[in-house]
């Protein structure tokens, strides 16, 4: 399974501009990662996580419904947040000068099939 993760995840460097995917747990624990090195992927899946359960109180605050993905700019940045099966969430971190709507297509199509080997 970690193998086809990885797989799925590697489509996303498409974009150079993309950093880092990683799939992580509500607990912050990083099932599987891929990128550039240098990034400490296990801060990064724990601080998504727990903004993850931050948006997710929200929503529920709100009456919303469930979080389905979240974008977040920075000065230098992008994280696109999408939740998956199981209780997992996918991050991708890429640089200020990605195409966001490339990011976020690719984001589509690989939680689609995330979801079905995830379940």
């Amino acid at each position: 399974m970690v193998n086809d993760v990885v797989t799925i995840l590697n489509r996303l460097f498409e974009d150079k501009e993309v950093k880092v995917a990683v799939v992580v747990g509500e607990d912050g624990l990083v099932l599987d990662s891929v990128g550039e090195e240098g990034g400490d992927v296990e801060a990064i899946g724990a601080i998504c996580s727990s903004g993850y359960l931050s948006f997710k109180r929200i929503g529920e605050e709100l009456n919303y419904g469930a979080v389905v993905q979240a974008v977040i700019r920075f000065q230098s940045g992008v994280i696109v947040l999408s939740r998956l099966p199981n209780q997992l969430s996918l991050v991708v971190v890429a640089t200020e000068k990605a195409n966001l709507a490339k990011v976020w297509d690719a984001t589509g199509g690989i939680i689609t099939d995330m979801a079905r080997i995830l379940r």
